[in-house]
């Protein structure tokens, strides 16, 4: 599941003891920070404790769902934030490759060529919106089956990497999360209705608006005209979710017919 480390010894990989302790504290500073605070901000608490020990720039957690969802459940910052909507509106980058390869992705964003040939959009909407210089995307499970990935920005990839030992990472994200999390029968986890989910969750509105206006649709076609429709109008898939949701713009402008 996770990518092969760095250094190689008689033919058999091993993990340097700096990344491995790395990991180590940042799986640490997870567990403490779970309990601090209230049960509705824990992924944005273990977003901000993720800076913090990997000297990071920003942190998001997201669940991934079928047909091109990506909902944000948790973030360190609203730079952080912006850089998740960026990539849920290109609809590519590190954490979709992350999902679909269940591994974890490293991308130096620096190298604007390889990057673009990657991700073109998004390595675009990076370097221009954003500025973060490298991401790590590590995708887990919980035991409910519900599928996340977190991903880490910060400004280079030097240093011990954490990622290398990134089960241990997973292990005590999986251990905070599935301890406050109840069976998915009750309703989901508390930590899922946070203020992130909460605007994401417009855009499921804005596809349901769609696909009333023409039942022809599916929601993946839905959401593909509402990322069309941003693209050329310059937003986000959230702006022009709310812009359609608040009536701002019309069903029929958002599929690219006329008045």
């Amino acid at each position: 599941m996770f990518p092969p480390v760095v250094h190689r010894w008689w033919g058999v990989l091993v993990v340097e003891p700096a990344q491995q302790q790395r990991a180590e504290q940042l799986a640490a500073a997870l567990r403490a920070a779970a309990p601090r605070g209230r049960p509705g901000d824990l992924a944005d608490r273990l977003c901000a404790a993720v800076v913090r020990a990997a000297d990071a720039q920003g942190a998001t957690l997201c669940a991934q769902f079928a047909q091109g969802m990506s909902v944000p459940v948790g973030v360190s910052d609203p730079r952080a934030a912006r850089a998740e909507e960026l990539q849920f509106s290109a609809g590519e980058g590190p954490c979709w490759e992350a999902t679909a390869s269940d591994r974890v992705v490293v991308v130096d964003l620096r190298d604007a060529d390889t990057a673009s040939r990657r991700w073109p959009s998004y390595a675009l909407a990076m370097r221009h919106e954003v500025g973060y210089e490298a991401v790590v995307a590590v995708p887990l499970q919980l035991s409910s089956g519900l599928d996340l990935v977190l991903a880490v920005y910060g400004p280079t990839l030097d240093g011990d990497p954490w990622w290398s030992s990134a089960d241990v990472v997973v292990s005590a994200l999986r251990e905070v999360l599935d301890v406050a999390s109840p069976p998915m029968t009750s309703g989901g986890p508390v930590w899922l209705d946070s203020s992130s989910t909460l605007r994401r969750g417009l855009v499921w509105v804005a596809e349901a608006v769609l696909v009333d206006h023409d039942p022809t649709l599916t929601s993946s076609r839905a959401l593909a005209a509402l990322r069309t429709y941003g693209a050329f109008e310059g937003l986000t898939v959230d702006a022009a979710a709310a812009a359609l949701v608040q009536g701002r713009v019309s069903a029929r402008q958002v599929l690219g017919r006329p008045r």
